[in-house]
């Protein structure tokens, strides 16, 4: 994990009641983040008693800031700095197979058994394995490999596709031979969101609060990981500056740990290609960012004696690299035990928090499109 501050529990009495549990800075914000809220109290289920089982509205959809991507085209002058990485190319003479090699320094390959990443992993094969291809997809960004190694289950499985931007042509260099032009993310990287939190509960002390998150590589590369260090100040000082470090790939794009597949508040550096662009977002005068959508994601962490934290979202990533655009979501707090002879499963009191998630600048090869 790369939580540097986790949930912070702490007693403190609000308006006459006694000491209520709440959740103190040091909640996860995207990954790691810190927010403030509160959670219901027993004095709060004594005073409503009709407490029911979560079901609120999700965060406000996508649609609401994502535009078409009919609403665009490309730049009138394609930059280099705009354009995907190039992928492996080359035509085999006399007719021979094109082969390629997983080129990922230490980091092992989803397959799935489709070209995107929608589809199912179906196995996972280590860096310097070379492979015959069987074919492209249309935009050239998936390579069917013709694999024979053993899938996720335990089966032999025949092929399976992978990124082009996770292989080579075997036998040619790698990317650290060819220049520092080629790398995904470099190394004065430089990267910031703005974030919107607000409360809805009436025991939350602070109402609403802006900040902003700001990711810089903060001392040497490590083979190919940048550490990319996150640091979240909040205006007014409404909660207490927090810092984190991910490990990300610089050729990839993607977080050293994979946790983002499991967990979508760590979704800040997804990968190149992270799925088909859905839409633009939009950025600075007629211009936006393609991007891949996905959600809603939930993900529930206990904080003990019986409460349930439900984080319920939606996030999109730049085409190119993977990187974190947009995140919405609502957090909520469910109860299940026993409380003053009643009985409650999963309850919800009606507080929870709601956080949106823009970017505002980037020093990265985005997917700039332009206004028609």
């Amino acid at each position: 994990m790369h939580n540097q501050s986790l949930l912070n529990a702490a007693d403190v009495c609000i308006n006459g009641h006694k000491p209520l549990r709440i959740l103190a800075a040091g909640v996860l914000l995207a990954g790691v983040f810190a927010l403030s809220g509160c959670a219901t109290s027993g004095a709060a289920m004594q005073s409503n008693p009709s407490a029911v089982v979560a079901d609120t509205g999700m965060p406000a959809s996508i649609n609401t800031v994502i535009e078409p991507l009919s609403a665009y085209q490309p730049p009138a002058s394609e930059k280099e700095s705009n354009s995907p990485l190039p992928t492996p190319t080359a035509t085999p003479e006399n007719d021979e197979p094109l082969r390629v090699t997983i080129d990922t320094q230490g980091v092992r390959v989803n397959l799935r058994n489709g070209p995107g990443t929608s589809f199912d992993i179906v196995a996972k094969v280590n860096p310097g394995q070379t492979f015959e291809v069987l074919k492209r997809s249309e935009d050239n960004r998936w390579y069917q490999l013709d694999s024979k190694v053993n899938g996720v289950n335990g089966d032999p499985i025949e092929s399976g596709w992978v990124a082009a931007e996770l292989v080579r042509v075997a036998g040619e260099p790698t990317v650290d031979t060819v220049g520092a032009t080629e790398l995904l993310l470099s190394s004065d990287l430089a990267v910031k969101w703005a974030v919107d939190w607000s409360c809805s509960s009436d025991r939350c002390q602070i109402k609403s609060c802006e900040a902003e998150v700001g990711a810089v590589v903060n001392r040497q590369p490590s083979g190919d990981f940048l550490p990319v260090e996150h640091t979240v100040t909040w205006d007014d000082s409404c909660f207490s500056t927090d810092a984190w470090t991910f490990e990300v790939n610089r050729k990839t794009g993607a977080e050293r740990t994979g946790e983002a597949e499991q967990n979508f508040l760590y979704s800040y550096w997804m990968g190149a290609n992270p799925g088909d662009a859905v839409g633009v977002f939009p950025w600075g005068d007629g211009e936006g960012i393609k991007v891949s959508c996905s959600g809603p994601h939930s993900v529930e962490i206990e904080e003990g004696g019986g409460w349930t934290t439900l984080y319920e979202g939606n996030v999109c990533h730049d085409i190119n690299t993977g990187m974190l655009v947009y995140m919405n979501y609502i957090k909520r707090w469910l109860y299940t035990g026993d409380y003053d002879g009643k009985t409650y499963a999963r309850a919800f009191f009606g507080d929870s928090e709601q956080l949106e998630q823009r970017l505002v600048e980037a020093n990265t090869r985005l997917a700039i499109v332009e206004k028609k």
